[in-house]
């Protein structure tokens, strides 16, 4: 499997995304270690979708009007954060 540094992919991503498409896997690395992987997409095309068919009326049916218990996404992304 090929490999890429995040430099070289924000440098070259349409190269890349050509060579994907085409099935080859990448191996993106940041200080040599694996962050992530770009990969054709119809290796995923096998898994099944997710239903959000009554989504709405489970939740009105748990909380009704009200908003849901807890934060908020962007609340506890702000606070994962920190200080950055």
């Amino acid at each position: 499997m090929e490999s890429a540094t995040i430099r070289d992919i924000q440098h070259n991503l349409a190269a890349y995304l050509r060579r994907v498409e085409q099935g080859e896997d990448i191996e993106i690395r940041r200080r040599n270690k694996v962050v992530a992987r770009l990969v054709h997409i119809d290796l995923y095309e096998g898994f099944e979708k997710t239903k959000w068919e009554g989504v709405r009326e489970r939740r009105l049916a748990l909380w009704g009007r009200q908003a849901a218990p807890g934060k908020s996404a962007s609340k506890l992304v702000y606070e994962s954060r920190g200080d950055r």
